[in-house]
């Protein structure tokens, strides 16, 4: 195994375990201490990871990016009530961006039977689910730099183009959000479509599963309070209590948990 493969296994494991020691990872990739704490020191300065005694943690404000596919099946079951919700919220002659997520990906399968819509994307994964589907729509398509990890068009042309349009709705996955902090995202460029999408929407929706609470990376693209909604699986009380306080409002796929 090559260094760079087993460095992002590593990563993942934390994303799943939290923590991990060093004799842990030496014993799972049959590798010597030594070269585990070599891993762990270049991860670190990576940003992707705090190291700890004897071992290291996942960094909170790690920026490593899942591909569309490492993400696509997971809490897939969430994203596909998000997805139905954010659907049932889009009218008959809207004009609405569609983020490159696969959350945002799940709102398509249920847009078969609206009329006189316009979305506009810069995901590649959205353009060719639309195709797959026959949907009866006008597509915009954002053109840019191709990135391959997330299927989707950014750099200064992506930019251009989307500060010279306005929509009625825009719909943005997070890879994190906390009251705090906004929605953030690993990628600076990408964390740049977002922003510039949400500033061209009359209506600004972050689309998220509840494992994005409580997450914070790299750059953040958008302020809590400068939203309009939310749409994620569930909430706690406490935090739709402040959401509300804040101007945002908060739309559920599930029951509020009451703590």
């Amino acid at each position: 195994m090559f260094a760079e493969e087993r460095k992002r296994k590593i990563v993942n494991m934390l994303q799943k375990e939290k923590r991990a020691s060093v004799k842990e990872l030496s014993n799972k990739f049959d590798v010597s201490c030594a070269t585990i704490r070599r891993d762990l020191t270049s991860l670190e300065k990576e940003g992707f990871l705090r190291r700890t005694h004897g071992g290291a943690i996942l960094s909170g404000s790690s920026r490593l990016e899942p591909s569309f596919k490492e993400k696509e099946d997971k809490f897939i079951n969430e994203k596909i009530s998000i997805g139905k919700k954010a659907a049932e919220i889009i009218q008959p002659g809207d004009t609405i961006f569609l983020d490159a997520g696969t959350t945002t990906r799940q709102i398509i399968e249920f847009l078969t039977k609206k009329e006189k819509i316009t979305i506009v994307t810069h995901a590649l994964h959205i353009v060719n689910r639309i195709n797959e589907l026959k949907l009866n729509c006008e597509l915009v398509v954002v053109g840019g730099n191709f990135k391959w990890k997330t299927e989707a068009m950014i750099g200064p042309m992506a930019e251009s183009f989307l500060k010279n349009i306005r929509v009625d709705k825009a719909f943005i996955g997070s890879n994190g959000f906390t009251i705090k902090d906004g929605g953030t995202t690993p990628d600076i460029n990408e964390s740049k479509i977002k922003s510039i999408a949400l500033d061209s929407a009359q209506e600004k929706y972050l689309v998220f599963d509840s494992s994005k609470w409580g997450e914070v990376y790299f750059s953040r693209f958008i302020k809590t309070e400068d939203l309009d909604f939310i749409i994620s699986d569930i909430i706690d009380e406490k935090k739709e209590k402040i959401l509300n306080k804040l101007g945002v409002e908060v739309i559920k796929t599930k029951d509020t948990i009451h703590k």
